[in-house]
C-alpha cells in the first residue's frame, strides 16, 4: 500500500523555494512542509494521499526562472528503480527527446556524428551577431560560423562538422576544469552560463542544507565527485512544450548522498543549450518508503533568457504550463514502466 512522502525526500524541493519560503527554516512535519513550503492545497494533499501524481509550480526570486515540483509513489524497490536509470540508452529516451547520445571518456568525434544542421540553422547563423543572434553562442563561435558559411559550397556540412568538433572540445574542457570551462553566451548581451547557474543555485541555496553533497558536486566538479556515483555527459535534442527544438549538453550524476541513507539522487546539470536556457538543473530523488516501494520526487528549474511574460506573447506562461504537464507525464511514465518491469521480474 502506498504511503505518505517522507520529509527527507521533500526537503529536496527546497532546491526551488523562493527566499520568503526559505526564511521559515526547516520543517518538522510532512504536512507543515507541504503546506508552508510547497503550498499544496487540500485537494492536492488529498490526491497525493490517494497515490496520484501531483505537480506544482514553485515561486522563484528571479522572473526568468521557472521551477516545477512533482511527486509520485512507485511500488518497486529503490535498487531496482535506480538500476533501470543507470541503463542510459533506455533511461534517456523520453517522448520529448528525439535524440540522446552519451559521450565517451574521453569524448570522440564518433559521439557527435549524428549532430547536423538544417537550412534554417544556416540562414540564422549567417546573420548571427553578438547581442543579435537566435543561437546561444560565444561571439567567437558566431564569427567562426559566419566565416565557414561564407567560404563556399557545402556550408551546411562544414558548419555541422565545426559544431561537432566544438562540442567534443567543450566536453573535454569541462571534464578538466568544471564550471570554469562553461560557455559564455553572447546572443543577448554577455552571460556566463556558470554565473547563471550560480545565481540560480543561490536562489535555491537550502539544497546545501538538505543534501550538502549534491550542492558540493554541482559547484566543485571535478574536484569533488560523489563517492560511488555514476556520472555521464550526454547531448540531446529536446522537444519541450511551446519551444523550438533545443540541443542540450547535460552532465548527469547518480549517487546515494552519505548524509541521507534512504534516498538516491539523479542530478542532471545543463552545461549548454543552443536556445532559451542560460542554466538548468533537474533532480530526481528516489526515496525508500518502508518495505513496499519508493517515493519519486522531481524538481526541475530553468533560467531562461528574456521571454515575453504578458499579453498575446505570453511565452513564459505557456512554457511554465507545458513544463508542469511534462513533469506529470514523465512521473506517470516512470511509475508505469518501473512497476510493469518489476511485475514481470517477479
Amino acid at each position: 500500500m502506498k504511503r505518505s512522502l517522507t520529509i527527507s525526500a521533500l526537503a529536496l524541493a527546497s532546491l526551488t523555494i523562493a527566499p520568503s519560503a526559505r526564511a521559515q527554516g526547516r520543517w518538522s512535519t510532512l504536512d507543515d512542509f507541504l503546506t508552508s513550503a510547497i503550498r499544496l492545497n487540500a485537494q492536492e494533499l488529498g490526491a497525493l494521499g490517494r497515490g496520484e501524481t501531483v505537480a506544482k509550480m514553485l515561486p522563484t526570486a528571479d522572473s526568468r526562472d521557472i521551477a516545477v515540483f512533482g511527486a509520485v509513489r512507485i511500488d518497486v524497490p529503490r535498487p531496482f528503480f535506480i538500476d533501470r536509470q543507470r541503463d542510459l540508452p533506455r533511461a534517456l529516451k523520453t517522448p520529448t527527446r528525439t535524440q540522446a547520445v552519451v559521450f565517451s571518456d574521453p569524448a570522440t568525434a564518433a559521439d557527435v556524428q549524428l549532430v547536423d544542421m538544417s537550412n534554417d540553422d544556416i540562414k540564422e547563423l549567417r546573420s548571427c551577431r553578438p547581442s543579435d543572434c537566435n543561437f546561444k553562442l560565444p561571439a567567437t563561435d558566431m564569427e567562426g560560423a559566419r566565416t565557414t558559411i561564407g567560404a563556399g559550397a557545402d556550408a551546411k556540412a562544414r558548419v555541422a562538422e565545426a559544431a561537432r568538433k566544438r562540442m567534443v572540445e567543450y566536453v573535454t574542457d569541462y571534464r578538466s576544469r568544471g564550471n570554469a570551462a562553461m560557455i559564455v553566451y553572447d546572443d543577448r548581451g554577455t552571460v556566463r552560463s556558470s554565473d547563471a547557474l550560480g545565481a540560480m543555485l543561490r536562489d535555491s541555496s537550502l539544497v546545501f542544507l538538505a543534501v550538502p553533497s549534491l550542492g558540493q558536486s554541482l559547484i566543485d566538479y571535478p574536484r569533488s565527485k560523489p563517492a560511488g556515483g555514476t556520472e555521464a555527459i550526454f547531448w540531446s535534442r529536446d522537444e519541450l512544450p511551446h519551444l523550438r527544438r533545443v540541443l542540450r549538453i547535460t552532465h548527469q550524476t547518480i549517487f546515494a548522498p552519505p548524509e541521507r541513507q534512504d534516498l538516491t539522487l539523479i542530478a542532471a546539470k545543463q552545461i549548454y543549450a543552443d536556445h532559451y536556457f542560460e542554466a538548468g538543473l533537474e533532480v530526481l530523488a528516489a526515496v525508500d518508503r518502508g518495505t513496499d516501494g519508493i517515493t519519486l520526487v522531481a524538481i526541475r528549474r530553468f533560467r531562461f533568457d528574456h521571454m515575453p511574460s504578458g499579453g498575446l506573447l505570453n511565452i513564459r506562461g505557456r512554457v511554465a504550463n507545458g513544463l508542469r504537464e511534462n513533469i506529470v507525464a514523465d512521473l506517470k511514465r516512470l511509475e508505469r514502466d518501473a512497476e510493469s518491469a518489476w511485475a514481470a521480474k517477479r
